[in-house]
């Protein structure tokens, strides 16, 4: 990618601002009707933005299916400095994303919005950032800046790009669909391929291995699961495996989070509406029951559901029909349910916020995913495939993780479970320079934080090991504070008498060059 000139030579007079913005838009057209696959559709868009706006760098999130952020595609006149763009990016849109409107900073080292985010470590100054949002879904964010430029982006550029990301906003979500639908089909086929075990499953756990027992012999019969789990410990992905090993394989999976939405629109959701049931029913819609027939329906956050909509619920699973919102017509459906919750039902039921004839038409069969903090042994097998797999997309090589590592990823509690030690690989993918070892230090601050406190628990291996990060973290905050004791407490989170106490234990000494 080539920077854009500011400006333009006397000979050539600059184009007017209103025909560079029409040109732009043809171009975008172009753009939305020409790729149809989600990476070369937000690379194009990307580019576009940088080129129009002269922004140094730019960076598309997206949502995944529980909500998390996670960088998408990324561009920059400057690859080295892509890293630190992405950093400051990361912050910006989901502060963009909680408030659902966009961003404009003239200088991010001056505007008390960033005091406290990594825009002023990374020297970053102009920012423009623009919710990526489609009727009412939040699919994600475009963010652009500039480094050397203060007031680089004006309010005639944010309405520009609002303009921009409004007219790209359908084709992002139909690529994001063509990329789910092919990974789904992915999915289907390592299944259908595999004879016997679970390959998106990776586990040593002699608890998940069980687990994956109960699941082989489930899969056969028709019957009802409900999958209990702290949130991240993959209840989907047990969901799918039941489903791809039964003989619904063939028919369609739909998950439905039944938090993550309002009642009446969750019902309509799942039950679907006749046109003109209501302001806007501007045609007939098919809910999920319908969507799912003759496959499987996973009923995500089961624990979340109102009484009303438990009722309704209740009513297709003992009559095997439905009816859509405003319609008198019953339809037959022969759906699958399965269910999920973090939450504990029969708690649920003793406070009567959940349906007791509900629960044992839900708990056929109960499935009880372990936290990770229960199936340590697992932890360094995922984290070297999660890492892996980053890497490999973004055409790095992965070496391995030196001990401390492991030690400390093993000491810590996961309480996001593998969800979060997912997202840290990623992170590590990301930072980490091609075939570079991974090491306790690399990680993210609160898990060692964390692992630290757990250190007196520990055994002597893993005690040694955090022993030399903390050390290691005291005599960095020691050497960026020059030595000033109150001051590296303070960054440290602990007293200047405990910092005194880690001193001596260390046996530091500011006279003595460190080892």
């Amino acid at each position: 990618m080539t920077e854009e000139p500011l400006g333009q030579t006397a000979e050539e007079p600059p184009i007017p601002e209103g025909r560079q913005d029409l040109e732009t838009l043809y171009r975008l057209a172009y753009v939305v009707h020409s790729f149809t696959e989600l990476e070369p559709l937000l690379q194009n868009l990307v580019d576009l933005a940088i080129q129009h706006l002269h922004a140094e760098r730019g960076v598309v999130f997206l949502r995944d299916r529980h909500g998390d952020l996670y960088p998408t595609v990324a561009r920059s006149l400057y690859p080295n400095e892509l890293v630190d763009a992405q950093k400051v990016a990361l912050s910006v849109v989901q502060s963009a994303i909680n408030r659902k409107e966009g961003i404009l900073a003239a200088n991010a080292q001056t505007d008390p919005r960033f005091q406290s985010e990594s825009a002023i470590h990374y020297n970053i100054l102009s920012v423009l950032c623009l919710p990526l949002i489609h009727g009412e879904t939040l699919l994600g964010a475009l963010y652009v800046d500039h480094g050397k430029l203060p007031g680089a982006f004006t309010e005639r550029d944010y309405l520009f790009l609002k303009s921009f990301v409004d007219l790209s906003s359908s084709a992002v979500q139909t690529a994001q669909e063509r990329e789910n639908f092919r990974l789904e089909n992915s999915y289907l086929r390592q299944i259908a391929s595999a004879d016997q075990g679970f390959p998106e499953i990776i586990s040593n756990s002699p608890k998940v291995i069980s687990i994956l027992e109960t699941v082989e012999l489930v899969a056969a019969s028709n019957v009802s699961v409900l999958i209990m789990g702290e949130s991240g410990t993959g209840k989907e992905l047990i969901a799918r495996a039941i489903h791809y090993k039964s003989p619904r394989r063939d028919k369609k999976f739909i998950t439905q989070n039944c938090a993550s939405l309002p009642e009446t629109l969750l019902e309509s959701e799942l039950f679907g509406y006749k046109k003109g049931s209501y302001t806007g029913a501007t045609h007939d819609k098919p809910g999920l029951f319908e969507v799912a027939d003759g496959g499987t329906l996973l009923l995500d956050e089961i624990g979340d559901l109102s009484l009303s909509s438990q009722a309704k619920i209740l009513r297709a699973l003992q009559e095997g029909e439905i009816r859509r919102i405003g319609d008198n017509q019953s339809r037959k459906v022969d759906v699958r349910i399965l269910s999920a919750t973090n939450k504990d039902l029969q708690d649920q039921i003793q406070r009567g916020l959940f349906r007791e004839d509900l629960f044992y038409r839900l708990n056929v069969v109960t499935i009880k995913l372990p936290p990770m903090r229960d199936r340590k042994e697992d932890i360094p097998l995922l984290a070297r495939h999660f890492l892996t797999l980053f890497a490999g997309k973004l055409g790095r090589r992965h070496v391995g993780f030196e001990k401390d590592a492991v030690d400390v990823l093993t000491a810590y509690h996961w309480p996001g479970n593998v969800r979060q030690l997912k997202n840290e690989m990623e992170r590590l993918a990301i930072l980490l320079n091609d075939g570079e070892m991974v090491t306790a230090h690399h990680l993210s601050e609160v898990i060692q934080q964390a692992a630290l406190l757990s250190s007196a628990a520990g055994g002597n291996r893993l005690k040694e090991s955090l022993d030399a990060i903390q050390r290691k973290m005291l005599l960095e905050a020691l050497q960026k504070y020059r030595w000033n004791k109150t001051r590296a407490a303070e960054d440290l989170g602990i007293t200047r008498r405990g910092l005194i106490k880690m001193i001596e234990r260390f046996g530091l000494d500011r006279r003595k060059r460190p080892r």
